[in-house]
């Protein structure tokens, strides 16, 4: 039997923390929401690719803070979370223009680990698409 922390609907909560926290820009959130293993992997529309630990990503997002942006597009689909254990992935698509400053179609894979009594993120692969496909 799961534990009441060990859930589809905790992982989605905990997802909707994290879209709640990244399109507002809050780095000390993000601090204790991303592992401190984290690293994500942004596949760009001409398939290169850019990568991010902990500390590259917050400074992605403060710098976007600093720059005076607003909140960032809340919208997802989501298509599926599947718990083991103390791991977890989610798989949704976003649009919003927090990767490259333009509005996108995001497909995200992200992975999670329960640690220190919270799920955390640990690996993020984000695919970057324009609106139109």
């Amino acid at each position: 039997m799961n534990k009441p922390t060990h859930t589809k609907e905790a992982i989605r909560e905990a997802m909707d923390h994290l879209i709640d926290r990244a399109t507002h820009y809050d780095v000390d959130a993000l601090d204790t929401i991303y592992h401190e293993d984290f690293h994500t992997t942004l596949v760009m529309p001409d398939s290169s690719v850019v990568t991010y630990n902990k500390e590259e990503f917050k400074n992605h997002f403060a710098k976007q803070a600093q720059e005076g942006n607003t909140q960032l597009n809340t919208w997802a689909d989501w298509h599926d979370f599947h718990v083991l254990g103390d791991s977890a992935v989610c798989v949704l698509s976003r649009i919003h223009s927090g990767m490259n400053g333009e509005e996108m179609k995001l497909l995200c894979n992200i992975e999670f680990r329960f640690e220190d009594n919270r799920w955390q993120v640990l690996r993020e692969q984000i695919f970057l698409r324009p609106l139109s496909e």
